[in-house]
């Protein structure tokens, strides 16, 4: 297909390759990227068009549809502001950044100028969770009355090529920890049940790993619709564990990221249905995400997870500092 939109990657590191390697086939791309060595390689990779060791530099000499944002969390809203600045759209690597702050700003701006944001809460492309959310809406286990949600991973075993030590994600002040990066977590429970009422929250460090930010959260949130949820995010467990387990009237459903399952209890019956998916239809979200962020860009169409939608996800993250710090349920 002739590429005919414009893309400027900010940060090529392992999510900024990522993207890069689902883009390329709808847009001319340039780079930036403060290390020379990221960049050298991502041009060994991809058909790169343009190199820039600054971003500032790129966006003042170059003129682009869009702006991918896939630096650290800390460096997501001067990045922003200045391509917008530039009118350039956004995609921003999720979470939308350290905190709320500055970003309904950035928002008006966008809105004002007719700037297509996204903030790249990905799961939402997977189609097995997809396949959840329909089974959710036809009420196959009746009235969901509370979820358990666990986010587990070990943190050394993310790139095996660098010491986990030396990576944003064991930084506090780059926006690194379980709390912000697993907040994909947040985003699925907004997505799958409605929006959180209060929160109380957990944020802590139990392991032995040496990191400045958090290595794990503990939450119970109380949705507006009255339902419970229960979630836990680490960086400490060997063994990967992703999943939501859903109780309702009627049942129980499962949905396990790790074994590409669907598990569904039904009380009726006392039996369980397993539907099984495969990694291909979990990577896809990154394809199918790409495409989606192009064509709303080409037919200038709002997001479905906009920085005002993220919003609403960032400000529970916010609330989870805030409650951990004051010891008590923080109202969103």
């Amino acid at each position: 297909m002739k590429k005919i939109k414009k893309l400027l990657v900010v940060g090529t590191g392992s999510i900024g390759k990522r993207q890069i390697s689902n883009f390329i086939k709808y847009f001319q791309i340039d780079i930036a990227d403060v290390r020379k060595d990221r960049i050298l390689d991502t041009e060994k990779q991809f058909d790169i068009n343009k190199s820039f060791l600054d971003y500032k530099k790129a966006l003042k000499n170059e003129k682009y549809d869009a702006v991918a944002i896939t630096v650290p969390p800390h460096l997501h809203l001067p990045v922003a502001k200045l391509a917008v600045k530039k009118k350039s759209g956004l995609f921003i690597e999720k979470p939308l950044g350290l905190n709320s702050k500055g970003w309904k700003e950035i928002y008006k701006i966008c809105k004002k100028n007719k700037l297509i944001n996204y903030v790249a809460y990905c799961h939402r492309f997977i189609p097995y969770l997809s396949r959840l959310k329909k089974l959710l809406n036809q009420k196959i286990i009746g009235e969901i009355y509370c979820a358990h949600l666990k986010w587990s991973s070990y943190l050394p075993d993310w790139h095996k090529y660098e010491d986990y030590r030396n990576f944003y994600m064991s930084k506090k002040k780059q926006g690194g920890g379980s709390l912000l990066d697993d907040s994909h977590g947040i985003d699925l429970v907004r997505y799958l049940l409605g929006e959180v009422k209060s929160v109380n929250a957990l944020v802590t460090n139990i392991s032995e790993l040496e990191m400045s930010s958090d290595d794990s959260f503990f939450a119970t949130l109380k949705m507006k619709n009255n339902k419970i949820v229960q979630m836990s995010f680490d960086l400490f467990s060997r063994t990967p564990r992703i999943y939501i387990e859903l109780t309702g009237k009627k049942g129980t459903i499962i949905w396990d990221r790790v074994n590409h399952l669907i598990k569904i209890y039904k009380r009726n019956n006392n039996k369980w249905k397993i539907e099984k998916y495969d990694l291909k239809n979990l990577m896809s979200m990154y394809p199918n995400q790409a495409k989606y962020f192009y064509n709303c860009l080409t037919k200038k169409k709002d997001t479905i997870n906009n920085i005002q939608e993220a919003l609403k996800t960032q400000q529970i993250i916010d609330a989870s500092f805030k409650s951990n710090k004051l010891q008590k349920v923080v109202k969103i």
